[in-house]
């Protein structure tokens, strides 16, 4: 059975989108099939890889607009055993579009059904906000994935995030935080390790035991347009992801 999952932080700047791309970059070299929904009108995971925003091709805009044809007419191929549905700059138009389509907060949860045989996982990047597109991922999730900067702003943001989950979950009841991720990490900086064990305290097993460092490759690799497992799979960054990766298969 498919797992759907929304990266998800109303915070900017904690290694969302580099998770979302590495990690499924990461399940797609474990043999998973892997699809990844850029929701972001930014289009920094199309970006990193390697898609034009630009370019004329179906992107997530279409896939809303026309939720009962099904993604599968936006799908592109990436790699072997990844595929991505690109976004494009400029769906920020495309809210005032939905506002007033019923059923607007399940769009693309419709859209996604007809592809569940097709993946063993559907990674889906929002916006870092809590508007129309944020919404429809996590009403499209079962899993929330939390990237989370170890940071004392960042930690004291995830309560709001807590609570958007709850109510998320009067439209999909079946959404739950599946995990807490640790990003950013610099164990040689004591304000880090502290509130890395503060985050460790207060959420328990809820945290991965991987944490992915801060490391100038993963900054570097969207340049290229490729995962950082292509871009330099020996550093610091590719490992983690490879190890998250094998936490997150395991369930």
């Amino acid at each position: 059975m498919v797992r759907i999952q929304t990266l998800a932080n109303q915070k900017g700047g904690v290694a969302k989108t580099t998770t979302c791309l590495n990690l499924g970059a990461a399940l797609a070299a474990r043999g998973r099939r892997v699809l990844l929904v850029d929701l972001d009108p930014q289009a920094n995971l199309t970006l990193g890889l390697g898609v034009n925003p630009y370019a004329e091709q179906a992107t997530t805009y279409e896939v809303l607009l026309n939720p009962e044809r099904g993604a599968g007419f936006a799908v592109q191929h990436i790699a072997d055993m990844l595929d991505l549905i690109p976004a494009t700059l400029d769906m920020a138009a495309a809210e005032l579009e939905l506002a007033g389509k019923i059923g607007r907060e399940t769009l693309m949860r419709e859209a996604l059904v007809p592809l569940h045989e097709a993946y063993d996982y559907i990674l889906i990047d929002p916006p870092p906000s809590l508007g129309l597109f944020t919404l429809n991922a996590l009403v499209a999730a079962a899993e929330v994935i939390i990237p989370l900067q170890v940071h004392i702003y960042a930690l004291r943001g995830l309560a709001q995030l807590q609570k958007t989950v709850k109510l998320v979950q009067k439209l999909n009841p079946r959404l739950r935080i599946s995990g807490i991720v640790c990003t950013m990490v610099d164990r040689r900086n004591n304000l880090s390790v502290a509130v890395e064990g503060e985050i460790r305290a207060t959420f328990g097993d809820l945290v991965y035991t991987t944490v992915i460092p801060h490391n100038i490759r993963l900054a570097e690799a969207p340049a290229s347009g490729t995962p950082i497992s292509t871009y330099d799979p020996t550093c610091a960054g590719a490992k983690a992801y490879a190890a998250l990766a094998e936490e997150v298969d395991r369930g």
